[in-house]
């Protein structure tokens, strides 16, 4: 089969030779029709996250599945589904008390095993989720949908809140819809291009500020305390370091986007205990993708526009490129 081969740090190869996966009795073989390039899979190609070669990446996935192991009795050839990515053991303590996006033995369909950068991917039966009314291009976005829900469950944005976020990438522009879905009162929108505060404003944004260096001032005529919540979005350290300031005592950040590894911030620790800060992680999924699924599926979250473009897995390395210099204004697809 055709896939995308990682062989080394920023060596990506596609090759023809690649062996299709065989199947466990609970696996089902699913043939790739979306997979979103993620700024995780930069990190990947870079040698950052969970670096095993040869892998094959791509964890942003939908498909049609083509086989099925033989303990699957849910799950048919044929079935259009989108794919959680996280694999755990279901066993260990953090599994046991729901926390299973730490689990001890915690992997993922194109992380640590070989994922949707392929013509065809094995997956556990239990992580397909059935669909019918969207496209393979929207389903993909199943899985970045899924992490925002589960950072808006872990922020807890509370109703009538003012909401602040920070990049307005794709990422961003789910994080506004579900912050409106949850409720805020205001969101507030930061970026560096004016298309994409075009963009968030279509989304919901009731304030979009370009970042300057008047960007302070700007933000406190809009919040003239700050925000309650802070959302990061961009996986800029700078980013972060810079912008605790604009919350309001007592409110929250959270720290959404993915940073490198070796990346480090700058803050107060008397500022955090003296405006009663809360920073909060937000790390993967957890048992959020069927809510995520069901935002898109009734419309409460759009994702039509959120494609910069559509390529084949031969323009994979340019894509990442494209990711890494931030010249791509929204989400990268692979389709087959």
């Amino acid at each position: 089969m055709k896939a995308a081969v990682l062989e080394a740090v920023k060596k990506i190869t596609v090759r023809t030779d690649v062996a299709e996966p065989t199947l466990g009795p609970k696996d089902v073989l699913v043939r790739s029709k979306a997979c979103g390039i993620c700024g995780t899979d930069v990190h990947i190609w870079e040698g950052d996250f969970f670096p095993t070669f040869p892998l094959i990446p791509g964890h942003e996935l939908a498909g049609e599945i083509v086989a099925i192991g033989a303990e699957v009795t849910d799950l048919a050839p044929g079935d259009r589904v989108m794919v959680d990515p996280t694999v755990t053991c279901e066993e260990c303590h953090f599994c046991m008390i729901n926390r299973q996006n730490h689990c001890l033995k915690w992997n993922a369909v194109g992380v640590t095993r070989d994922g949707g950068f392929a013509e065809y991917v094995k997956v556990p039966a239990k992580n397909c989720y059935r669909f019918a009314n969207v496209s393979f291009s929207a389903a993909a976005f199943c899985e970045p949908l899924a992490c925002v829900v589960f950072g808006q469950d872990r922020a807890k944005i509370d109703l009538g809140s003012e909401v602040l976020i920070l990049g307005a990438g794709p990422i961003g522009q789910l994080h506004i819809q579900a912050c409106r879905a949850n409720g805020a009162a205001s969101i507030t929108v930061v970026d560096v291009m004016e298309s994409k505060l075009d963009l968030a404003r279509q989304h919901g944004a009731s304030d979009t500020v370009i970042a300057d260096n008047a960007l302070e001032e700007k933000l406190r005529k809009v919040a003239r305390y700050g925000f309650d919540v802070v959302i990061d979005a961009t996986g800029v350290a700078k980013v972060l370091g810079d912008s605790l300031k604009y919350v309001k005592p007592g409110g929250k950040y959270l720290v959404f986007g993915v940073c490198g590894p070796s990346d480090l911030v700058e803050i107060s620790p008397f500022e955090i205990y003296r405006r009663d800060l809360e920073i909060i992680g937000s790390f993967a999924i957890r048992r959020t993708y069927d809510r995520a699924f069901k935002l898109m599926e009734h419309g409460v979250v759009k994702v039509d526009k959120l494609i910069h473009e559509a390529m084949p897995i031969e323009e994979l390395p340019r894509g990442l490129d494209l990711m890494k210099r931030g010249a791509a204004q929204m989400k990268l697809q692979i389709i087959w």
